[in-house]
């Protein structure tokens, strides 16, 4: 995508949000949704196209506000805002005007301020004296960007388990790992595994191509279109394709191939809403080196990681979970399904080594004691 046309939708987007201010500000007065006493906040700055990173941390903190902690959201765009409203039952502030969010974060005695990604905004935020502020990131993986320096900003970073701990120890420099606080992954707590009853139910999810070579682990164009012409076309296989709601936003390239894939493959697009949930029902999972991949893992389902990527996740899965090389039609297929029939045994160890619990529950008291207090 050029840098002309990203900038001409970054001012439309910013043109809708404006004009859609009133409209929302009515709507969160009329829903009595206006945040009071309010002692632990998500804050989230980004425009609508970015809130699946909020999302994954709405059931999470749904369940801590039903166990009586004071939980909020603030949000710096309307059109996100609305769309929040439609999400969650969570009281909701919304103002573009960093004096305002602090002057009600102050007002609503806010001890804590929760982060789901690195955006910019959250530095403006971070200003503020007083409230404790954690980093939550949005998933666990092996990205460039988990290890990111701008961790150091943080008063507290939760991480998923051991294998995140050493990952940032070894490459972030002079960062104090006494800020690092292990809690699972409490967005796949109340998630139940079903899978298909009658064929195998097979889950491909690709990453988004990123914003530089770098962060480049999607197989969308290296093996999405081999992948997704075997599986469909198997019937002992029920193929689910689920890409990443960012896929195309930095290349027209591959908005264009993911276009005519969805067009091609609309019978096969996946149709449940929440990514944890979607694991939960698959016998097989084909994930790129992401979040879903390593979520895959914590709830056991027989995974084959895509990519030819130098990590833990690669070094540690056995060989014949490893797709390197984009592999042809009926072996892939074969594949697939000798993955489902064998099961994940060789994932368990795993599991301990990238999550500190995968207890059900436990994650999320791990996270309540971490932005609610013991």
């Amino acid at each position: 995508m050029s840098l002309i046309t990203r900038q001409l939708r970054l001012a439309v987007g910013r043109a809708r949000a404006l004009a859609a201010e009133p409209a929302v500000r009515r709507s969160i007065n009329a829903q009595h949704r206006e945040l009071r006493q309010t002692h632990t906040v998500l804050f989230f700055s980004e425009p609508p196209s970015q809130i699946y990173q909020l999302q994954v941390w709405l059931r999470p903190f749904e369940a801590l506000a039903e166990s009586g902690a004071r939980i909020g959201i603030v949000v710096m765009n309307a059109l996100t805002a609305r769309q929040l409203l439609q999400m969650t039952g969570l009281p909701v502030f919304f103002s573009r005007s960093m004096e305002q969010v602090e002057q009600r974060l102050a007002k609503a005695g806010t001890r804590t301020i929760c982060y789901v990604n690195n955006a910019q905004g959250n530095f403006t935020m971070l200003r503020m004296n007083g409230p404790l502020h954690v980093h939550l990131n949005h998933g666990e993986s092996e990205k460039i960007s988990m290890v990111s320096n701008q961790l150091k900003a943080y008063d507290r970073v939760a991480v998923a388990g051991p294998a995140a701990i050493e990952r940032i120890r070894a490459h972030i420099p002079r960062f104090d790992p006494a800020a690092l606080v292990p809690i699972g992954r409490p967005q796949l707590d109340g998630i139940t595994r079903t899978t298909g009853l009658r064929r195998l139910r097979v889950l491909y999810a690709p990453t988004w191509e990123g914003d530089s070579k770098a962060m480049g682990y999607s197989s969308l164009e290296t093996h999405g279109v081999q992948l997704l012409e075997a599986l469909a076309g198997d019937e002992r296989i029920e193929l689910r394709f689920r890409p990443h709601p960012k896929t195309g936003d930095t290349s027209a390239q591959v908005g264009k191939l993911l276009a005519g894939l969805r067009r091609e493959y609309a019978a096969h697009l996946d149709p449940v809403a929440d990514p944890g949930q979607s694991l939960a029902e698959s016998d097989v999972a084909i994930c790129d080196i992401s979040a879903m991949a390593y979520d895959a893992i914590a709830l056991n389902v027989p995974l084959l990681a895509v990519g030819s990527q130098d990590c833990e996740l690669t070094r540690r899965l056995p060989a014949d979970q490893l797709l390197g090389s984009a592999a042809a039609g009926q072996d892939l297929a074969e594949r697939v399904l000798e993955l489902g029939r064998a099961g994940s045994a060789g994932q368990q160890e795993l599991a301990s080594y990238f999550f500190a619990t995968t207890t059900p529950g436990q994650a999320t008291e791990l996270l309540r004691r971490l932005v609610c207090g013991s």
